[in-house]
């Protein structure tokens, strides 16, 4: 049985229609009411007996059901597609807790961002120094062209291939580019990264992979950051550690106790710049029993420096036992060091030395060292030690010379780094070979100990906030004054600032007492001797440096007959010729407002000023003691 035409055309055009057919029989055509409605229904009978409207209803309740049905079977395709990308970003979150590194990362999100969409492949793009390169799902190595990478980090969105220029080199994928959706990645607020996706099954990505984009840029840029702390912070742990044991190395390397040698004192400091350094002082014994020094500087700072002095320390212990001569000693350690300094591309500055007694005497060799400074006290000079060879580690076969000195009753011997005199200041000057001569002169003859804390006191004054650049290194040797006049001596070194000027208050006071005096007595002379210091040092600082920077130094002295004090300073000159500065002043008649300095002296039984070579001021305070109160052996 064949429709009528016109039943065609009625379910085409979804019009209502009734028609008679051949044989008498009747064709109805009834399509559901909702406009947009898939269903019509076409019935065929006999004479009419009402059933368009049962067809209208019937078709009505089959589009309600229809619509039902496909409305219910999206809904379970978005669940399942929300479900699919929350597991996504909820997988990538815990990965990214066991990765360490932001190229870890885009290789995991590439993976998993794969599983959950439509594409045919995924990656994630940063910048090294081939370029940008790209982690992709497939293992394809992607190289972003600039067509891609630069109108991103212009837009700061995600771009589709649409709004990207041409790409000149249509391969770069390897394969047909169809379609293309990017989005950037931003790192602390900077752009970091290119997330993207290639080429959908079918027509173009849409909407929601543009939203799925965008949220796993954020995702990844945040993840990147964490992974950049926990390495950072794990990098810096690892590094802290490492500095902990070769600190600890490093100070076990130090002699535990300095050794005694009859006729005279030994004393040493360390400081480093930072936890581990490449200075390092070191002492052996002889079989004769003298006694070997070595102080060192290696090359370079950090763990590698530190690695290298336990190479140094070893050496030197093993071999001073055989060598001796300070110059043999030299060459064997450079020929033993020298394979591990070349590959090190370092070296090693240092400066060896041998005590022996009977007569008193220092021998020594120095491989590119600074010069070490020794003060003759018998002629109140100072002499500098020049190097002897060059520093260990640049020629294999290295030849170096002894040179040897006598040291008499006072005689002061300091072996430095160049850390020390090339300490600086915040305006950029180094203390210099002459600040340190001028310590030198300053605080002699106090005890080692005393002597070597002074150096230490006038790095941190001269240095003021500035931090510590270099490694501090000292090692100092004195000999002992036999037979000689009793008496304590006291160095100090003051910044010139006025809250410091009371501060030889109690080192004053603390010498007094050793005269055993009786109470009141003892009081008036330490107490009279102290301020007429401090009015003498707050001359310094207020006419002298002009209530500028500066630095004091100089030391006390307690003998059998007097208390005296000297001091040092680098201030104009106390004078009132022509060619003093305007603010010079005569001490001998000071101005008006100069009445400190007339109570010094009514407080002292000497007190007298001059002038030195290289621009310094030197003050000399002293009161006799009376006989019956003169120190006693």
């Amino acid at each position: 049985m064949h429709a009528p035409q016109a039943v065609a055309e009625a379910v085409r055009s979804r019009e209502m229609v009734r028609c008679a057919g051949e044989d008498g029989v009747l064709w109805q055509v009834v399509p559901a009411a909702a406009a947009s409605s898939r269903i019509t229904l076409i019935a065929s009978g006999g004479p009419d007996t009402g059933q368009e409207h049962l067809l209208k209803a019937l078709a009505d309740s089959l589009e309600l059901g229809w619509r039902e049905a496909e409305a219910a079977s999206d809904l379970t395709r978005e669940l399942a597609h929300a479900w699919d990308r929350l597991s996504f970003f909820y997988e990538l979150t815990q990965v990214a807790g066991d990765l360490s590194s932001p190229p870890d990362l885009f290789r995991a999100t590439a993976r998993l961002l794969h599983q959950v969409v439509d594409a045919e492949d995924v990656f994630l793009a940063s910048e090294r120094e081939a370029g940008w390169t790209a982690q992709t799902a497939s293992g394809l190595r992607l190289n972003l062209p600039k067509e891609i990478v630069q109108p991103l980090r212009e837009a700061a969105r995600p771009l589709s291939l649409a709004e990207l220029p041409s790409i000149e080199d249509p391969e770069w994928l390897g394969f047909g580019l169809r379609d293309l959706l990017v989005a950037p990645i931003y790192m602390e607020s900077d752009f970091y990264g290119v997330v993207g996706l290639l080429n959908p099954p079918e027509g173009r990505f849409d909407s929601n992979d543009l939203q799925l984009l965008a949220a796993v840029a954020d995702q990844v840029g945040a993840l990147a950051e964490l992974a950049l702390s926990r390495q950072s912070r794990e990098s810096r742990l690892r590094f802290e550690h490492e500095l902990a044991i070769a600190a600890e190395i490093q100070e076990s390397l130090l002699p535990v106790e300095l050794p005694d040698l009859a006729g005279v004192e030994i004393a040493a400091f360390l400081r480093l710049a930072s936890r581990v350094g490449g200075d390092f002082y070191d002492i052996a014994r002889t079989r004769d029993d003298d006694i070997m020094l070595l102080l060192t500087d290696v090359a370079g700072k950090g763990v590698p420096a530190a690695l290298l002095t336990s190479l140094v320390h070893a050496t030197f212990q093993g071999e001073s036992a055989h060598h001796t001569d300070p110059a043999d000693l030299l060459e064997v350690m450079n020929q033993l060091l020298f394979a591990d300094l070349d590959k090190a591309a370092s070296f090693v500055t240092g400066i060896v030395g041998r005590l022996s007694t009977n007569p008193l005497r220092f021998e020594y060799a120095s491989a590119g060292h600074v010069e070490a400074a020794l003060w003759l006290a018998g002629e109140n000079r100072l002499e500098f030690l020049p190097a002897t060879g060059f520093p260990l580690g640049i020629e294999k076969n290295a030849r170096f010379e002894t040179q040897r000195r006598k040291l008499h009753p006072g005689d002061v011997l300091l072996l430095y780094s160049d850390g020390v005199t090339e300490s600086e200041a915040p305006d950029g000057k180094v203390l210099g070979k002459q600040g340190l001569a001028d310590i030198m002169h300053a605080v002699h003859p106090a005890h080692a100990s005393d002597q070597l804390r002074t150096y230490v006191d006038a790095l941190d004054v001269h240095r003021q906030e500035a931090p510590l650049r270099d490694d501090v290194a000292l090692l100092l040797v004195r000999a002992l004054e036999v037979d000689s006049e009793p008496q304590m001596v006291v160095p100090f070194v003051l910044a010139a600032e006025m809250a410091h000027a009371s501060r030889l208050v109690d080192p004053t006071r603390m010498l007094v007492k050793e005269l055993e005096l009786p109470q009141d007595a003892g009081r008036q002379l330490a107490d009279g001797f102290a301020l007429a210091l401090t009015e003498v040092v707050t001359n310094q600082m207020e006419h002298a440096y002009a209530g500028g920077p500066g630095r004091i130094q100089g030391r006390l002295v307690l003998d059998r007959n007097s208390l005296t004090a000297h001091l040092y300073d680098y201030g104009i000159a106390f004078d009132a010729g022509e060619t003093s500065p305007k603010n010079a002043i005569d001490p001998s008649d000071p101005p008006e407002r100069g009445y400190g300095m007339r109570l010094a002296r009514a407080l002292t039984d000497e007190l007298i000023y001059e002038r030195l070579d290289g621009g310094r001021n030197h003050w000399c305070l002293r009161k006799y003691l009376s006989g019956e109160h003169r120190h006693e052996d």
